[in-house]
């Protein structure tokens, strides 16, 4: 019987295990709300602040914009990850089997190949079916684009987008000044500047960030109201069509005709290269996972949480465990993060895939 390694294996490419320990400002930036709050942070010698790979997806891709791309280039990794228990009982230390692809087609077809190799990764662990979970980064920001919003609204509902309720309160916003002072301060600053202005104000103060909020997340939400005491509420179409693009929750071969109604009743056009690549997305992953597409969902806010996924992600449950949180397989694409982390210097597409032995193995949740 073949393993989660033995599947990857005949990608090729490198078997990597990048250094455990890494600059925390790396993971508390990029890794989003869901793991933010669990990483492992302490304090090195020479008193900076350290945290523990979270996953194997950022120290790969941290290195991987050092070291550039020039062709299609592929990662493996059967290695250790690190992040505080969620709930008792949970284990801090974990094994995560997957892959990394930079440079490939950004298209359906590579989306779907890299879903059906981790299915096919479970399979070979003995898992044959899943609820499956799934999202595309990409059409709420299309959506926005397409309505011609004002720009400081467009960018502040963007941004908004990753916050829990962040889409609805901004939507609701009616023009007024600023709730917090500081954002009224911020008014027409650049985020750089912004970003500036807070971090002296933290350093004079003494304040110290604390939870799942990191610097740029709160100099994000405080440009948000400057951009709504500038620019007000949506207007009705907008937040409307917004509104209906977010709770868009349903089989994923009904998701692209779905948001396609959307975008017809608000006569907007523009989205469609979003939903026709969904569409195609979702034909193909059928064709090459039936049986891990049998108890599948789309819904739009899905994959949020995390910062460094901009387009296509799912994840990969034992049936009757989706609310779990805990999938046993996940993957997704984040094309623009070579290129933040080497300030432009490096833009190739990547997308990647893992499994956790643990949890095909039948092991508790961590």
């Amino acid at each position: 019987m073949s393993s989660p390694e033995d599947v990857f294996a005949q990608l090729g490419g490198e078997l990597c295990d990048p250094p455990i320990v890494m600059p925390a400002n790396q993971p508390l930036e990029l890794s989003g709300e869901a793991v933010r709050a669990r990483l492992c942070v302490f304090v090195g010698e020479n008193g900076e602040e350290c945290a523990l790979r979270p996953d194997l997806t950022l120290p790969l891709a941290i290195a991987q914009a050092k070291a550039g791309v020039s062709d299609e280039t592929l990662k493996r990794y059967s290695a250790r990850a690190f992040r505080l228990p969620s709930v008792a009982g949970d284990s801090m230390e974990f094994m995560q089997v997957g892959f990394e692809r930079y440079g490939a087609p950004s298209d359906a077809q590579t989306d779907a190949e890299a879903f059906a190799l981790v299915c096919e990764a479970a399979a070979a662990s003995g898992v044959s079916e899943s609820e499956t979970r799934m999202g595309d980064l990409a059409v709420f920001p299309a959506f926005v684009d397409a309505l011609d919003l004002a720009p400081g609204l467009a960018e502040a509902l963007k941004r908004a987008f990753r916050q829990v309720g962040g889409v609805s309160a901004l939507l609701k916003a009616k023009p007024a000044q600023p709730a917090h002072g500081l954002a009224a301060r911020l008014k027409g600053a650049s985020p750089a500047e912004a970003k500036a202005i807070v971090t002296d104000i933290f350093a004079l103060s003494g304040i110290q960030t604390q939870g799942t909020r990191s610097i740029d997340e709160i100099v994000e939400g405080l440009l948000a109201q400057a951009a709504d005491a500038e620019y007000g509420g949506a207007p009705d179409l907008a937040r409307q069509t917004l509104e209906s693009v977010m709770a868009v929750d349903c089989a994923p071969e009904q998701a692209a005709d779905a948001l396609l109604a959307i975008a017809r009743q608000a006569g907007i056009d523009g989205v469609e290269p979003v939903l026709d690549r969904l569409d195609a997305r979702v034909s193909k992953m059928r064709e090459a996972a039936p049986a891990f597409m049998k108890a599948a969902r789309f819904g739009t806010p899905f994959g949020r949480r995390f910062n460094y996924y901009d387009g296509f992600l799912f994840e990969l449950f034992r049936p009757g465990e989706a609310d779990s949180r805990h999938p046993f397989g996940a993957g997704g694409r984040y094309d623009t993060l070579l290129s933040k982390l080497s300030a432009g210097a490096v833009d190739a597409s990547a997308i990647g895939g893992v499994v956790r032995p643990d949890r095909l193995n039948g092991g508790g949740a961590s």
